[in-house]
């Protein structure tokens, strides 16, 4: 069960509300637009606020509700007891007080929409940009999340960061030595941004367990009976079209898009996702 838990507030045109998951927590989102429901879930290592221009772009067509991930934003805390099985049930709520029939999820975003669909049915039609599954056959090295953990417990960020992000796959870093990965990052990755994503990265650990406890667990997806939309962006590595092409033979409805000149990051502000808004909104009118 959920319930809204307070009286919206309207901040920067958008409409600010929490729900109650069902372990307490509460749970936030941000919603703009007008149209057929729409949530839409960030991936690992970002907020709602990433998000923010690819739902304006759909936001003349969709009432969209950008919801903050537990232990972010304007939500609680991921919790002690903290599993995937957390974030379905957040979905839930936010689904049983909006009325949506629609989801987009990104990254880990994405394996969370798959998740909730598998369990729940509770949407007609998803879209996915690059979803966080893991398969066994076209596994990572999953060695990066003991050191990425050894480092956090010894406060050295900038090691677990440079872990996360060879160890990932999403990078091509990932094919460069950890302390030169580390040094680029340094130089790169600095201030605000530096410091939103050092205060992320308990949460993305926990995050990536789950993704390693349910690697190859696609198979339950073929319980899916909502229509799903599979993005990729070109400039992604071979192991995420390998993973694409899984989930399209795993999942009963489905169609691919693979888009030119993107990588793993497209949808978020800095990137495009002006154009992945695009692909997205006709796949959802269509």
């Amino acid at each position: 069960m959920s319930n809204t838990q307070d009286t919206p507030n309207h901040i920067n045109g958008l409409i600010e509300s929490l729900v109650t998951s069902q372990d307490g927590t509460a749970i936030g989102y941000q919603s703009m637009g007008q149209g057929p429901g729409l949530i839409v879930i960030h991936g690992a290592l970002s907020s709602s606020k990433d998000l923010t221009k690819f739902a304006q772009e759909l936001s003349d067509t969709f009432t969209v509700h950008i919801i903050d991930r537990r232990g972010r934003g304007i939500s609680g805390p991921q919790g002690i007891e903290y599993s995937i099985t957390k974030e379905v049930e957040d979905i839930q709520a936010v689904k049983e007080t909006t009325g949506a029939t629609y989801a987009f999820g990104h990254s880990y975003g994405g394996l969370v929409a798959l998740e909730t669909s598998h369990m729940f049915q509770p949407f007609t039609k998803i879209a996915l940009y690059e979803p966080g599954v893991s398969i066994s056959s076209l596994s990572i090295n999953w060695d990066w999340i003991s050191q990425y953990e050894e480092a956090m417990n010894k406060n050295d960020f900038r090691e677990a960061f440079a872990s996360f992000v060879r160890g990932a796959g999403h990078s091509p870093l990932t094919r460069m030595p950890k302390w030169y990965a580390k040094l680029i990052l340094r130089v790169v990755i600095r201030g605000n941004s530096w410091f939103k994503i050092k205060e992320l990265m308990p949460a993305n650990l926990n995050e990536h367990k789950e993704v390693q406890r349910l690697e190859s667990t696609y198979p339950n997806y073929k319980k899916i009976n909502a229509n799903v939309l599979l993005i990729s962006g070109e400039k992604s590595p071979e192991t995420i079209h390998q993973t694409i092409q899984v989930l399209d033979k795993a999942i009963p409805q489905t169609q691919t898009l693979t888009l030119p000149k993107l990588d793993h990051l497209a949808p978020c502000n800095e990137h495009s996702p002006v154009e992945v808004a695009m692909h997205v909104k006709r796949y959802f009118l269509g």
